[in-house]
């Protein structure tokens, strides 16, 4: 019999599920203004299934827990229950960890998600196994796994089969090759939800695995307005049993992805380098859905690689 964490995480995960980045106004300080708009176009624009915030590209490790415990509050309000929420709530204090798990699901979260411990650097699968079950025993949030290269490290495949028996481990978000992913699914998938980030590989993996939720990826916002949402279109024809149409539509977005690659890709893929925040930040904003500034250490785009991006997104017919 499955946990109430796991029952809720097989009900509401599902479908497309979009990361946020956190909008920052041009002084640095939280805007909540454009917060509230961004998540209102991803939900009545987009008409995304879900929504992620608060994590690696919503810039969660540059934010004050006020600050993090503040855009908890915008999101859900602005949401309102309209669709399932998740905030990624990992801190490398533990008690902070706990703190913003059981902020989220006070105020209306159905689920949080929490990265691989990340300091000290590369811990031992006991650490990890003693942090997670710890947070068993702290919070009652639907937790995910957040198996990122960001911390430096993954979970194997066995360590992520044994967390998933700890009744508050509902799912894992699990960005790595296919014969990592696949091992997961085989060996857990019928106790908790396993789901990638790549939306190119989303359809193959819905279709051949009966993977249920694309989890999650700003690219649900990079390459789909509210006039044309292909990639939710190729979901539902696929999920209407048009499979030729879904792969006809899913193949047109062949440039939107080269675009994706070149600007986001080579960091999302090895967590090495400047994370990709201000390329995506910059994207948005060129679609028309302004982001603000990022923070330090992180740079602003060169006037050259705005200048390039401006050009990758005109071509795609994605500027304003």
């Amino acid at each position: 019999m499955l946990s109430a964490a796991k029952e809720t995480a097989f009900e509401k995960v599902r479908g497309l599920w979009v990361a946020i980045p956190t909008p920052f106004a041009p002084d640095g300080s939280l805007d909540e203004m454009n917060v509230r708009a961004s998540v209102e176009h991803y939900v009545s624009g987009l008409g995304v299934d879900g929504i992620f915030c608060g994590g690696v590209m919503g810039e969660f490790w540059s934010m004050t827990m006020a600050e993090r415990f503040r855009l908890h509050e915008i999101v859900a309000d602005t949401v309102a229950g309209r669709i399932p929420i998740m905030a990624q709530t990992s801190h490398h204090v533990f008690s902070h960890c706990v703190e913003l798990g059981n902020h989220a699901e006070e105020k209306g979260f159905d689920l949080a998600i929490v990265m691989n411990p990340y300091y000290p650097p590369k811990p031992s699968d006991d650490q990890v196994r003693a942090w997670y079950q710890a947070l068993d025993r702290e919070t009652t949030i639907p937790t995910f796994l957040f198996n990122t290269s960001y911390s430096g490290y993954a979970l194997s495949p066995e360590v992520i089969i044994e967390l998933a028996d700890i009744d508050i481990i509902c799912g894992i978000k699990n960005p790595k090759p296919p014969e990592h992913f696949l091992a997961v699914l085989e060996g857990c998938g019928d106790t908790i939800v396993v789901c990638d980030a790549a939306e190119d590989d989303w359809l193959d993996y819905h279709l051949d695995h009966g993977v249920q939720a694309l989890m999650s990826t700003p690219a649900l916002a990079m390459f789909q307005t509210p006039e044309h949402r292909p990639i939710a279109e190729y979901t539902a024809l696929a999920d209407a049993g048009r499979i030729d149409e879904a792969r006809s539509v899913s193949a047109s977005l062949s440039e939107h992805r080269k675009a994706f690659d070149r600007w986001m890709r080579p960091f999302l893929n090895t967590g090495a380098g400047p994370v990709p925040i201000a390329n995506l930040k910059a994207w948005l904003t060129m679609m028309g859905l302004p982001q603000g500034p990022v923070r330090l250490p992180l740079l602003a785009q060169t006037a050259a690689e705005e200048a390039e991006l401006r050009a990758d997104l005109e071509r795609l017919g994605l500027t304003v």
